[in-house]
């Protein structure tokens, strides 16, 4: 019986460590997709400001938005690594 109970034990041991590595994959393909985002929201972010430097005009509302929205994403991906970093 002793036998059994440690390939009862390795099995749920396995078990934990391949839900580990699934969580762990999730979080870091969330971590992705934010970064893809937040990397467009600078791109628009960009193009705002050079239009508005080209023609002499000062950033409004719309980059205001991005601003946040960048702020945003940034507070997400830290708390998803630290997330990852606590599995």
């Amino acid at each position: 019986m002793a036998f059994l109970d440690k390939l009862t034990d390795a099995a749920a041991l396995i078990g934990d460590k391949a839900s580990d590595a699934i969580e762990v994959t999730k979080i870091k393909t969330k971590i992705n997709g934010e970064k893809r985002s937040l990397e467009g929201d600078f791109a628009q972010l960009g193009r705002i400001y050079y239009d508005l430097i080209r023609h002499g005009m000062e950033a409004g509302q719309e980059a205001a938005i991005l601003i946040d929205n960048i702020d945003e994403r940034n507070a997400v991906i830290a708390g998803l690594e630290e997330e990852l970093a606590n599995l």
